[in-house]
């Protein structure tokens, strides 16, 4: 509860006012606009997050980097890999994403903001800091990449515009008779 203090008639009187926080919503709020658009793996660790996150924003943030490397094992991206000595390494979430950026040119700018959301991730795993609005913050960046990744309407969009540039505007045909 908080206190404030109230002047009536050159007095102070304490008041108390009641806050509410939610501590949990069932079912639990939906956190990603790009839900529809991901593999199931994907939606099932967004979805783990979005359960906890008002009782436990640490652990939502936790989930939601396991979402991040949900992420590049959709895209490929390996998780070992040989060292110089010819061992098994496992390579970090960091790594991997370095490498989804190399290999993925085109998805740089989404493999920017997957990075971010580790970082959040990464403190919510070994810090007790963690607000609901800095674990959003990392649901929102992993929001767009998702969006970035697997929306393939923009492609389209895109390829739309280039045909109607190609013909300067005029229709590809005419369905109905014009009378001019």
């Amino acid at each position: 509860m908080g206190e404030t203090s109230v002047v009536e008639s050159g007095k102070i009187r304490d008041q108390y006012e009641r806050v509410y926080r939610p501590t949990i919503f069932l079912p639990a709020l939906p956190m990603i606009e790009s839900h529809d658009l991901c593999p199931r793996e994907i939606k099932r660790r967004v979805d783990a997050a979005a359960a906890i996150l008002w009782l436990d924003p640490n652990a939502a943030a936790n989930r939601i980097r396991a979402t991040a490397e949900a992420l590049m094992d959709d895209q490929g991206i390996t998780r070992k890999t040989l060292d110089r000595k010819g061992k098994v390494a496992i390579l970090t979430l960091d790594r991997r994403i370095s490498v989804f950026k190399k290999e993925r040119p085109q998805h740089s700018e989404a493999a920017d903001l997957i990075l971010a959301a580790k970082w959040i991730g990464n403190v919510g795993s070994h810090d007790d800091v963690l607000r609901i609005r800095d674990v959003l913050d990392g649901v929102e960046f992993l929001d767009h990449a998702l969006s970035l990744i697997y929306d393939q309407s923009h492609d389209e969009v895109r390829k739309r515009a280039s045909a109607v540039t190609a013909r300067k505007g005029r229709p590809e045909s005419f369905s109905v008779q014009v009378p001019f």
